[in-house]
């Protein structure tokens, strides 16, 4: 009590000499939710667990939460419910913003978010804010799209964004590119908050990473701490190509650790120019790790959770989250409760005791965290609006990643309903209780089926639509679409999951269940997704 008391004063002291804090968003690209070591060594991180040291240091001396929601399973529409505070949806962005108005207009999609949408960052620079966006865009980019900078942005260096209006990063026809796109990064970030201090103003920064979406190609010298002998025991796991010749657990620990690296230098720099306890600093992922079906380095783990990115089971849209804020944010803090990315505008905006006008109040459907963020709290309170999801495309890999297409959460009673529109593959999980979501409680909890299906399908109806013939109902694992994996008697060495990290074990071994044999349907709790038989541990793996 007497530590939630002197957060208080401190805050309401900051306040009172008119001192607003500074923040910067860390987001990542496809960082699951066990792809930090802080998170990884909460569960099983395999035999190869994440090398982030910066962010786990991030993570002892903040607040990690491990059931913070992204409002959507792919980049662009996450990005939106970041900046927005509102559903993806409601800036038509049912999915990723293409730079081929053509390919937008198939999907139902609009070219970039409208310029009289409500966003944190004019909201933040009205109120006094230096402003700056750095890494991804991915809110628009055809010929057509504003740059960042006509979103309430100061300086912006970005990539996925419009070139004939927007400053470039750099471009992937750069090889190394992406090996050099963390530092590239961070440079800026420290020249502005450089610019920004010496004008005596605020800052709030965006730093959005590619890592670690594809491509991957780390250098040479990222390689060095992660040895192809001590990685890629197997020579069969080798991928030849004209730059590198290693392992995809290999590419995509190197490539993260570099990532960390960097945001590590940041924090280096912040303590070195006393800014340190004068900033909030966030590290989250836009969604779940891609699945390696898609991208052959693309090795990440979602944790204790099914469903990677696309998917709406959690391990689609829970991803990390770290606050940092010394003195403020409660120091080695884990926290279960619901906190999710249309949260942070209205958060931030208490934070900083920045007034929303009407219309803002108006359009946001998130809510305002900071007691939570705090520590004033460890429960906030129940949500008015719902948080909802609908993702209407191709789920590829495995069928039993392949949710259905809308899902709706109720973490009053720690319930998630998904469904399709037509009222085809009800399932309602508790994701308490049940975090792999394998126990359908649809049948035997009807009034929970129709409570919540009513406010899903009344919203669903109420947002923009797609071309009917853009729009694909995953099966899921039915008779006509089966689970066609067999299990494999793999070579010593092999990394965990489809040729990379994953929750079925390490050091070589698998888990496959006690009935069917089949090591791909063994949860975390070692309990089979098909038969209710024990997983036992053998030398087994699963493969296409």
């Amino acid at each position: 009590m007497k530590m939630l008391t002197a957060c208080a004063v401190l805050l309401a002291a900051a306040v009172a000499h008119g001192k607003k804090p500074n923040a910067i968003f860390l987001l990542a690209d496809d960082w699951g939710w066990g792809d930090t070591g802080a998170y990884a060594s909460m569960v099983n991180g395999g035999d190869k667990p994440p090398l982030t040291p910066n962010l786990d240091k991030m993570a002892t001396e903040g607040t990690m939460f491990t059931r913070f929601h992204t409002l959507a399973s792919v980049c662009s529409p996450s990005r939106a419910s970041w900046l927005t505070g509102s559903w993806p949806l409601s800036v038509r962005s049912p999915y990723i913003f293409s730079c081929s108005p053509e390919a937008n207009a198939k999907k139902g999609q609009g070219n970039f978010v409208n310029l009289t949408t409500p966003m944190i960052t004019r909201t933040l620079n009205n109120a006094g804010y230096a402003t700056a966006h750095y890494g991804k865009w991915h809110l628009g980019c055809t010929p057509n799209s504003p740059s960042p900078n006509a979103y309430g942005i100061d300086d912006s260096s970005t990539y996925v964004s419009n070139p004939a209006v927007a400053p470039q990063l750099g471009n992937f026809s750069d090889l190394w590119f992406p090996s050099n796109s963390s530092r590239l990064i961070v440079d800026h970030a420290i020249r502005f908050i450089k610019n920004a201090t010496a004008e005596g103003k605020p800052f709030y920064l965006n730093l959005w990473f590619h890592i670690s979406h594809a491509p991957l190609a780390p250098t040479p010298q990222q390689l060095e701490q992660f040895p192809t002998a001590t990685y890629c025991a197997w020579s069969g796991m080798t991928r030849r190509t004209e730059y590198y010749h290693h392992c995809p657990i290999q590419v995509f620990r190197a490539s993260q650790h570099d990532a960390d690296q960097q945001i590590g230098r940041l924090f280096d720099f912040l303590k070195l120019k006393d800014l340190d306890r004068d900033t909030i600093t966030l590290f989250s992922g836009d969604n779940g790790p891609e699945d390696p079906h898609v991208y052959f380095n693309s090795v990440g783990s979602a944790g204790i959770y099914r469903g990677r990115k696309r998917s709406l089971y959690e391990g689609g849209i829970s991803t990390p989250l770290i606050v940092r804020w010394p003195g403020q944010v409660p120091a080695g803090r884990v926290s279960a409760a619901d906190i999710a990315s249309i949260d942070w505008f209205p958060t931030m905006a208490s934070l900083s005791s920045t007034a929303l006008d009407p219309k803002t109040q108006q359009w946001i459907r998130g809510r305002d965290a900071s007691d939570l963020l705090l520590g004033k709290t460890n429960k906030p309170a129940p949500r008015t609006i719902p948080l909802v999801w609908d993702y209407r495309f191709k789920m590829p890999g495995k069928c039993y990643h392949q949710s259905p297409r809308l899902a709706i959460m109720d973490p009053e009673f720690d319930l998630k309903l998904l469904m399709n529109p037509d009222r085809s593959r009800v399932e309602l999980f508790n994701v308490t209780a049940d975090s792999f979501e394998q126990d359908n409680l649809a049948a035997s909890r009807p009034a929970d089926v129709d409570r919540l299906a009513k406010t899903l399908l009344d919203w669903e109806a109420s947002m923009p639509q797609s071309p009917p013939d853009s729009i694909v109902l995953n099966e899921g694992c039915t008779a006509t679409n089966p689970h066609r994996i067999d299990p494999f008697v793999r070579p010593e060495g092999m990394s965990d999951y489809d040729r990379g990290s994953g929750p079925w074990g390490g050091g070589g071994m698998g888990w496959v269940c006690s009935g069917c044999g089949r090591s791909c349907f063994c949860s975390w709790f070692r309990k089979c997704l098909l038969r209710a038989e024990r997983c036992v541990k053998v030398r087994l793996q699963c493969w296409h």
